[in-house]
């Protein structure tokens, strides 16, 4: 019913600001994209349910700094006067990064820290969007749209090695070498978009690039596989499922260095955030947010 309601809304802001059909030198682009970034997974859940004794939070994962090279292809094309259909598709690799495992008892009373290295791991997602253009200037050179779509997001790391950094209590295994394989994760959003995709005219060949996207709907699943605890079962033996909302941000400016060819400098921003959900023994989260944040570079044609 929601995804029915906005595109009822995209089709009558069309009626209603319909105007002459873009130029054809502005209705079409594709691409190729170098996403350099750093990102953060963290998740929590509250166990108090089967022991008084524990806390709230009563463990936190945390994936942290994890470094990332993304390769990526994206195209738009404009069509029916004032429609768009635009999309990307990227892959790319987690080189390094940390992991930080935090239990507590009641009081919050940390009794076990310990940090893992991230080694490697794999990034990759997709986006395609549908939408319209309710304005344009100079030329179709300056465009306002709103669009609808759908994302999916996953990364996957593995972690290794065991550093002790708090064992109050004495209950911890000790230190493991980088060479054992302590844990992995794996972090699947699902996300409805919805936003704003601006292009602002700087002279005669420059070009502000803005693409806004709030995720009003995002369903993830995070699998956690403790490879060293035999009493969790088989792997993935830790799975966490949530909903919640985000943001999705990116920002360019593009200079025209031959005809119809664009070389781009930009700024990206995603944070998904799952506002309640279990994990497999009915624990609630607490919290299980993904970001990741970074620079750009990208070389577009246009036509």
């Amino acid at each position: 019913m929601r995804i029915r309601v906005l595109v009822l809304a995209l089709a009558f802001s069309a009626n209603a600001f319909g105007e002459e059909a873009l130029p054809a030198a502005q209705r079409g682009e594709l691409g190729v994209r170098y996403w350099l970034s750093t990102g953060e997974t963290r998740n929590s859940h509250n166990a108090q349910g089967a022991s008084a004794l524990v806390g709230n939070p009563t463990s936190v994962l945390t994936y942290e700094n994890l470094d990332a090279h993304v390769l990526e292809v994206f195209g738009r094309q404009n069509f029916g006067g004032r429609w768009l259909l635009k999309g990307n598709l990227g892959i790319g690799r987690i080189n390094t990064g940390s992991f930080d495992d935090e239990d507590y008892l009641a009081g919050q009373f940390k009794f076990l820290d310990t940090t893992s290295s991230v080694t490697e791991g794999k990034i990759a997602y997709g986006t395609v969007d549908i939408g319209l253009i309710p304005w344009s200037a100079l030329g179709g050179r300056s465009t306002l749209g709103v669009f609808l779509g759908f994302n999916q997001w996953t990364e996957d790391v593995d972690a290794y090695g065991v550093t002790q950094t708090a064992d109050p209590l004495g209950v911890g295994g000790g230190n493991l070498p980088d060479s054992v394989l302590v844990i992995s994760n794996k972090a699947t959003w699902k996300s409805l978009r919805i936003g704003l995709a601006a292009t602002v005219a700087i002279g005669e060949r420059g070009q502000f690039v803005a693409d806004l996207a709030y995720i009003p709907y995002s369903e993830v699943r995070n699998e956690d596989s403790h490879h060293l605890r035999d009493d969790l079962g088989p792997v993935p033996n830790v799975i966490k499922e949530g909903v919640g909302t985000g943001v999705q941000l990116d920002f360019e400016f593009r200079y025209e260095i031959f005809s119809r060819t664009l070389l781009s400098v930009g700024a990206r921003y995603w944070r998904l955030k799952a506002d309640y959900g279990t994990d497999r023994t009915d624990f609630p989260l607490v919290e299980l947010i993904s970001e990741r944040a970074g620079v750009t570079l990208s070389l577009t044609r246009t036509w």
